[in-house]
């Protein structure tokens, strides 16, 4: 039991009291960052790099956060308490505040401050999932940040929605280069010949903090992981592929432009890492109900 709950500027609202003023340029124009994260049985599971990031992504932009981040911690282990969730997903989000119309951000006198509760999305039974390649590219460095995690998600839900017509659940986005970047939400790694790579930083990925663990993890299997350029041939050849995300955990990719991965299952490779993250996940994290 338990009900969705909202910190926004100061106040613990539950969901029919949240509201932002429409001159909020987060509304506007999509200027703030924002992270995500799950709580599993009552703990918080790698809450330290996932506040990490929400504040580099932060300075990226030029963004001020207002609360020193022990404060910001503890508003979003309040909000959980306040939830009474102990399995849920939390979204802490800064935007650049309300302003005037037109996108300069120096109208903007205080940044806005929301943490949002829920229940954890309802996954599907089916864990693995089957891809396209998306038309749409992953801006490169010059256009947008992709270190930064903004609140800009466009041309991810070009991706998505361009996937769903095509009869497929998700898509894999490309650099401008041409090289393999990332799916719609999340980090991809391919197996071949016992081998793990996964795109560097220099394809245009946003580094996810899943990502880092299961490179982590990987190690420790002895298996070397490698951070390079990934062609679209190589995912076409590839033994088993595999998504990291939050919200998902790790996802095999059974399908790419109607061909199967590897034998057309998630892969022995795929299954270990998965079994190591989910009892990283039982043995770690920050208790929230203390």
């Amino acid at each position: 039991m338990g009900k969705t709950m909202f910190y926004i500027n100061g106040k613990y609202v539950d969901e029919n009291q949240a509201y932002i003023s429409v001159m909020d340029h987060g509304f506007l124009y999509g200027d703030g960052v924002f992270d995500a994260f799950r709580v599993y049985n009552g703990k918080i599971f790698q809450f330290d790099a996932h506040m990490n990031r929400l504040y580099d992504s932060a300075r990226i932009i030029d963004l001020d956060i207002p609360l020193g981040k022990e404060q910001f911690k503890n508003i979003i282990i309040e909000t959980v308490r306040r939830s009474g969730y102990k399995d849920c997903y939390i979204r802490p989000q800064v935007t650049r505040g309300v302003g005037s119309l037109g996108h300069d951000p120096g109208t903007c006198k205080e940044s806005s401050i929301i943490v949002y509760v829920t229940p954890t999305p309802v996954l599907k039974k089916e864990r693995s999932i089957r891809t396209i390649i998306s038309s749409y590219r992953r801006p490169p460095a010059f256009i947008l940040p992709p270190e930064s995690k903004i609140t800009h998600y466009m041309n991810n839900i070009l991706g998505k929605m361009e996937a769903r017509k095509r009869g497929a659940d998700d898509a894999i986005l490309l650099d401008m280069r041409g090289f393999v970047s990332e799916g719609c939400a999340w980090n991809i790694f391919l197996v071949k010949n016992k081998r793990v790579a996964t795109p560097s930083i220099t394809s245009s990925i946003l580094r996810g903090i899943t990502r880092d663990v299961v490179i982590q993890l990987l190690n420790e299997m002895n298996i070397t992981v490698e951070e390079r350029d990934m062609t679209v041939s190589e995912l076409f050849t590839a033994d088993e592929i595999f998504g990291t995300g939050t919200g998902s955990g790790i996802s095999p990719v059974i399908e790419i432009n109607g061909r199967e991965v590897g034998d057309g299952r998630p892969g022995p490779t795929t299954n270990e890492t998965e079994i190591r993250l989910k009892e990283l996940i039982e043995k770690t994290g920050t208790p929230v109900y203390e």
